[in-house]
């Protein structure tokens, strides 16, 4: 598979910059960078899931691609999910048989997939995908939901791909994963690829962070901005949780998932922005949305626009305009910034730092170092549940790379 100059815009989000990379058969890519490096964009692009800006692909047979996200049809059993992706009606014996091919050990393909364990749907996804043979096969982070044996056989299956001519990029963030089973590695960092090829663990941690970013010079503040940085899945939504329910005051929360637990698609941005208000008014609540909408530059008809027929990025900015608005005491912000334009994140980093100014204390959770450099007074490092001490943003430029790794 030959990738040449591949580039994909997501609005201003320039996600993929002209990147290229040769893949051979018989290779372990692996794939690693920071959240948001732009590695499943490029390689939904190389799979013929998403379609670039510019740039060409180039492919000597099918390309299977495991998502970290489950697809699979929740009434129907193991073996008719694998007939879906087959194309034609299998027997379950048959279906027994093209999982025993695989090398993977998933049994009883009557079971339906809702009463799969998360590791069984895992396995699974990974039997669809090698199921159709495919000649360059992308796992996207398989091993996030995977018991330690579950991984090493994982390894195995891979590794016996690999000895039978395919190609496998292994998308993830676990360096000694990436370290035992790729044979060559490839770094993004802002949709760019910045180092390839076969190293150490130090040299890779380092290589996924750009350590000559240092933090700007603040001004005098009361508060405080601590920012937590890591790799998603190390803890992060736990220790959100335990900082709102620790959290005296008026208390702002920006929550990560915005869709789930940040709007009410279903309302109107000014009945989204008043869910903070101790009563509805309407005429008060639509002068405040619209006031609102001009300072955070929101893209929006009026304040009665329903909130879920707003992009992504415009959603973000009507739970920060709530959230932001009312002067709160304390912050607790996760990827504030995420899915927003260049001006619409200077004007929200703006607004953190007033708050502390003001004297707020702010938690931002993120995984933008750069973001993180830039505002806070404090750093620490999450993982697997852990934080680290609190660091200097100056030393956490230098030492952040290997305690996100856990190499530290």
């Amino acid at each position: 598979m030959h990738l040449r100059d591949i580039t994909k815009h997501f609005g201003e989000t320039l996600a993929v910059d002209d990147v290229s990379l040769d893949f051979k058969p018989g290779e372990i890519v692996g794939l690693v960078g920071e959240n948001g490096a732009g590695k499943t964009t490029l390689m939904s692009i190389a799979a013929g899931e998403l379609r670039a800006d510019g740039g060409t692909v180039e492919t000597d047979g099918a390309v299977g691609f495991v998502h970290q996200h489950f697809m699979l049809v929740a009434e129907f059993t193991i073996a008719e999910n694998l007939a879906l992706t087959m194309g034609r009606r299998l027997t379950d014996a048959e279906a027994a048989e093209v999982i025993a091919g695989t090398g993977i050990d998933l049994r009883d393909v009557t079971r339906r997939a809702r009463d799969l364990s998360v590791g069984e749907k895992s396995k699974l996804e990974l039997i669809k995908a090698i199921a159709r043979q495919p000649r360059v096969l992308i796992l996207d982070e398989p091993t996030s939901v995977l018991t330690p044996s579950e991984a090493r056989e994982l390894f195995e299956v891979m590794r016996r791909l690999a000895s039978g001519g395919a190609t496998v990029v292994f998308i993830s963030h676990k360096i000694p994963e990436v370290l035992e089973v790729a044979t060559r590695v490839v770094v993004m960092r802002r949709g760019r690829v910045v180092a390839e090829g076969v190293m150490g663990a130090d040299e890779l941690a380092n290589a996924m962070v750009d350590v000559t970013k240092t933090r700007t010079v603040q001004g005098e503040r009361s508060g405080e901005i601590l920012a937590v940085i890591g790799v998603a899945g190390n803890g992060q939504q736990e220790l959100v949780a335990r900082a709102r329910a620790e959290s005296r005051g008026r208390v702002a929360q920006i929550p990560e998932d915005r869709t789930r637990d940040g709007i009410i698609a279903e309302m109107s941005i000014a009945e989204n922005i008043a869910l903070r208000a101790r009563r509805w008014q309407p005429r008060a609540a639509h002068a405040r949305a619209a006031e609102l909408i001009e300072q955070f530059n929101i893209r929006a008809r009026s304040p009665r626009q329903r909130a879920g027929a707003l992009s992504g990025g415009n959603q973000q900015k009507v739970i920060l305009a709530r959230e932001l608005g009312r002067e709160p005491d304390v912050i607790i912000a996760s990827e504030p910034t995420r899915g927003l334009d260049l001006e619409s994140t200077r004007y929200v980093h703006d607004q953190l730092r007033a708050a502390a100014a003001r004297g707020a204390k702010i938690l931002l959770v993120t995984s933008d170092l750069d973001e993180a450099f830039a505002l806070a007074d404090a750093v620490q490092v999450i993982y697997r549940g852990r934080l680290s001490e609190r660091m200097t943003p100056r030393e956490a430029a230098v030492r952040a790379p290997a305690l996100m790794a856990g190499t530290a």
